[in-house]
């Protein structure tokens, strides 16, 4: 069943750039350390942790049906402890002289309410507790925002209304999410002693202290210098120099860099070989350019080269200084315009189909921009071919963004190319009607609604378009159009190009 719960994500900076300078004991004695102070303190406060990578951690915070809704509360306990876990690690490397020169550990910690899966056994049971929805990418943004504005914890305003207890906070604000939203934001600076607490009060000082610390740690330049506009001194892939950092994915790091003799800087994902927590994980990331390296076409991203470097895996591909989709959709697009991108995206996605690909994960925020206003799909980080086993996902499990999703997808049932189309629909929609065909206040409501519900009409002047909305987002995959391509020969065929 759905529970209400509190999504942790935290990241600590800098940890690439100290295990590149460890070896042998002193490096796994370094990373024990790390998992320690990332997961101890969530472990302490009832949290179950959903994903646990080199320096990052995801954990959820949910109720047992009977308990008091403490979920909030505890993952803000757990932010506070885990930042004072860090900055003392962060001392104690400083005294090291194998750690002399490089830069300082600093926590960033983004706490979210959403809803999450609860199985049998409630919360207390791990396993028993599944992350689902928009709030875990909200976590992670928090995160991001977090380090971005040199907060040590950034809260969503609900997840610090939720925890109903005196926690100390500082500064507000607001964050941008990826669909033109905007969500509150606050500064976690402590804890608060409550009457009669037998916890002494220099306790709750030292919290504090350790968060504002924490604080000044994460203005020094980050990742060995790899903030931006700032170059890279513990960090190198031959061929190209790094500009800045631009993103993290669940397997890999995201950079702008300049390659060798070129004029048009590239994208590099690039993955620590030493940093998977998943025996596939290498694999998974040579299967994206196995599966792309085979697509040539103007509405496909263009991956150039991938190879090792320096203890790295890394792909280079194209970079899109436009932005994406989702960006365009904040202005609104003309109607001509959204058929247009309509056309691209369905031969793009052609393409990609008859190499034996299935996207699974098409939405506005993969869908990226040239110069001359072209589409082309990006982000194959789920993607699947038809013919290829691998073990990424267990039988049922659900990918993809649940705005986007397929029915045969939220059922966890196997998927082919026509779940692209779907999505395709969903979002040939959000471009003409200026809003998403289903919203729903969990994730388990939304899914319901992608299994369920009706194929929402297109008002007038669109309505021309319905039929090809109809099929696109038939809820029996069989009523869709068999292939992208037949969709774009029913376009040319209304006279649409």
């Amino acid at each position: 069943m759905d529970t209400v719960a509190t999504y942790f994500y935290a990241r600590l900076r800098n940890v690439s750039a100290i295990s590149q300078s460890m070896s042998g004991d002193n490096l796994a004695n370094f990373i024990g350390e790390v998992r320690r102070v990332l997961s101890e303190p969530v472990a302490k406060q009832g949290g179950i942790i959903a994903q646990l990578r080199a320096d990052s951690i995801l954990a959820v915070f949910a109720n047992d049906p009977d308990a008091k809704p403490d979920h909030a509360q505890r993952a803000l306990h757990a932010a506070v402890i885990a930042v004072f876990e860090a900055v003392q690690l962060s001392g104690r490397m400083a005294t090291r002289a194998d750690a002399a020169g490089l830069p300082a550990l600093s926590l960033a910690v983004g706490v979210h309410l959403g809803t999450a899966e609860v199985g049998p056994g409630g919360r207390g049971s791990s396993g028993m507790v599944r992350a689902v929805g928009e709030a875990v990418e909200i976590a992670r943004l928090l995160e991001v925002t977090a380090s971005d504005v040199r907060w040590s914890i950034v809260a969503s305003g609900g997840t610090l209304r939720a925890a109903a207890e005196p926690i100390e906070s500082g500064r507000i604000g607001s964050a941008a999410l990826p669909d033109g939203a905007f969500i509150d934001i606050v500064e976690i600076t402590g804890l608060a002693r409550r009457e009669g607490s037998r916890t002494p009060t220099k306790v709750f000082q030292a919290l504090r202290e350790a968060v504002a610390l924490n604080q000044q740690l994460a203005e020094r330049p980050q990742d060995g210098g790899l903030a931006a506009n700032q170059a890279a001194t513990h960090f190198s892939i031959e061929g190209y120099r790094i500009l800045r950092k631009i993103g993290e994915g669940g397997m890999a790091s995201i950079f702008l860099a300049q390659p060798d003799g070129e004029s048009e800087p590239q994208v590099l994902k690039v993955m620590r070989l030493d940093a998977s927590d998943s025996s596939d994980g290498l694999q998974r990331f040579l299967q994206e350019f196995a599966l792309l390296a085979q697509v040539k076409h103007p509405h496909v991203a263009r991956i150039y080269r991938q190879n090792f470097s320096a203890g790295h895996a890394f792909i280079a591909m194209e970079y899109f200084s436009c932005g994406d989709l989702r960006a365009r959709l904040a202005g609104g697009i003309p109607a001509e315009t959204a058929i247009e991108y309509l056309r691209q995206i369905a031969s793009g996605l052609a393409a990609i189909h008859a190499a034996g690909i299935v996207h699974r994960d098409l939405k506005p925020d993969n869908l990226m921009l040239r110069h001359d206003d072209t589409l082309a799909l990006a982000d194959f980080g789920v993607a699947k071919h038809v013919s290829m086993l691998i073990t990424e996902t267990a039988h049922g499990d659900i990918i993809g963004t649940p705005y986007y999703l397929s029915p045969e997808q939220a059922l966890g049932k196997p998927v082919d190319a026509r779940c692209d189309l779907y999505s395709l629909g969903i979002i040939t929609y959000e471009m003409l009607m200026r809003a998403k065909p289903y919203h729903a206040a969990t994730a388990q409501a939304l899914l319901d609604l992608h299994i369920n519900a009706p194929v929402p009409q297109l008002k007038a002047p669109y309505d021309i378009l319905q039929p090809l909305l109809n099929r696109m987002m038939a809820k029996n995959r069989d009523q869709r159009y068999p292939s992208a391509q037949e969709l774009l020969d029913e376009l040319a065929g209304m006279g649409f190009y």
